[in-house]
Formats: structure tokens, sequence, C-alpha cells
């Protein structure tokens, strides 16, 4: 497993581009590389520093505004990157909170799937054998299965591209003591609920229409948002889950 420091460390020396830089995920992985000494680019819509930012570690990154779904709006800041880091994609997505249709904008296929396919064609076409580093997911929140599929499918995607180097990382829920303070409590309530889920769920016999069912509400280890100014708090887990590397 590895926490954002662990990541970062292993772009010392090069260029790295963040796109979603003025998300929680993004922010958090835009400071810890400035703060390495890593030359950075925070691709974001807004563009700019992310909100209520004001340290000094935020100077040392370029802010640029541009559009994940045209990669085109950024791409100087691409050609120049040996490593893009994908952290955008959304929990909730319209489809359920506006009606919109899957694929429309902000639905889990644009959010999560196409803004990381738009990417990945764009360093295939740039052609110099990049790494980008998909943020992806261990399981699905109950009953929103297209919030894992779509980032499957981003997966599967990036991992046949021919002139880019691929990693997904698969953490579980993501919360912060410091950032995030509501999410603690939805970390307490998960791993309070895995815990006595867990013991029933196991006992439930395989390809059985029960456990398809109870699938639905089954639930990974939550993951504390882990940088190295934290490495002090006993509590930090780190930012990793699973890894999948595709080596060239």
């Amino acid at each position: 497993t590895w926490g954002i420091h662990n990541l970062i460390m292993s772009f010392a020396g090069k260029t790295l581009c963040v796109i979603g830089s003025s998300g929680y995920v993004g922010s958090n992985i835009c400071r810890e590389a400035a703060s390495l000494g890593i030359k950075v680019f925070g691709v974001s819509r807004q563009g700019g520093k992310p909100a209520k930012t004001f340290a000094p570690w935020s100077d040392k990154v370029t802010w640029i505004k541009g559009d994940a779904m045209n990669p085109s709006t950024f791409q100087d800041a691409l050609k120049e990157s040996q490593a893009v880091i994908h952290t955008v994609g959304t929990l909730i997505d319209t489809s359920l909170t506006q009606e919109c249709d899957p694929g429309e904008p902000g639905t889990y296929e644009q959010m999560n799937r196409d803004t990381a396919i738009a990417i990945g064609n764009k360093l295939e076409e740039i052609n110099k054998n990049q790494k980008i580093v998909y943020i992806s997911a261990s399981r699905a929140p109950p009953f929103l299965k297209r919030y894992l599929t779509t980032k499957l499918e981003a997966e599967e995607h990036l991992r046949n591209l021919k002139n880019v180097r691929f990693t997904a990382l698969r953490p579980g829920f993501i919360y912060s003591k410091k950032e995030r303070v509501w999410s603690v409590s939805v970390q307490l309530l998960m791993s309070t609920w895995q815990f006595g889920f867990g013991s029933i769920y196991n006992l439930v016999p395989e390809r059985t229409y029960l456990k398809e069912l109870m699938a639905n509400f089954d639930v990974d280890t939550p993951c504390l948002l882990y940088t190295s100014d934290a490495a002090d708090d006993l509590l930090c887990v780190d930012l990793g889950g699973r890894r999948i590397l595709k080596k060239k």
C-alpha cells in the first residue's frame, strides 16, 4: 500500500501534472509534491489555488485552468510532465441529484471514466511513454455499482494504451480528521458496520441470492488521508490500497 508521501517520492526529480488539483485528494497531492521540491502543474476547472489555500507551498505550484474532457486546453503542461495523476471523480453523481442520464456532465460515466479516458488518449497522442496514476476505488457505495464499474472501465482503457505506463490505486473511503471533519463520522460508521456485517457475510454460502443481495452492503476499510506532515498521527493508514502496475 502507498501513502501520498510514498507515491510522490517516486516522482522525485520529475515534473508532475495533477488533474483535479482543486479537490480534496488532488490538492493534498499538490501540497506534498511541492513540499518535496517537485515541479507541479495543478489543473482544475476553476484554475488558481484551491479555496482557502494560503500556505507558502501553494506558490510553488503552477495552477492551470483546464477541462479534463478536453486535455488540449492544458496540453503544454501534459507534454512537459513525466507523470500525471488523475484525481477527478464524484461519489454522488448527477443522475441521482439532478436526474441526468448516464454520460451527462457530473455523472459517474463522465467524471470517473470519460475524463480519465480523455487524458489517457492525449498522453497516447503525445507519445512520450509518460506515466498516469489513476485514483480508482476498491468498492462501490451500497447500491451505487456504477461508481465502481465506471472506474474499472477507465482502468481497463488506460491499461491497454500502448504508449502510456499505468498505475491504479484502489483505496477505500478516504477521510481526514483535519480537512473533512464530517468524514470521520462516516469512517466510524463504516468501520463499525464492517466489523458486524463482515462476520455475518462470511458465513453466507457463495452463489446464493442472499449472498448477492448482501454484497450491496459490503464496504471496504476506510483510508485516512496521509501526508508527511501527519506522520506523527498513529491512526494514519494511507491513500494507497491495492496497486495495479502496468510495466513497460
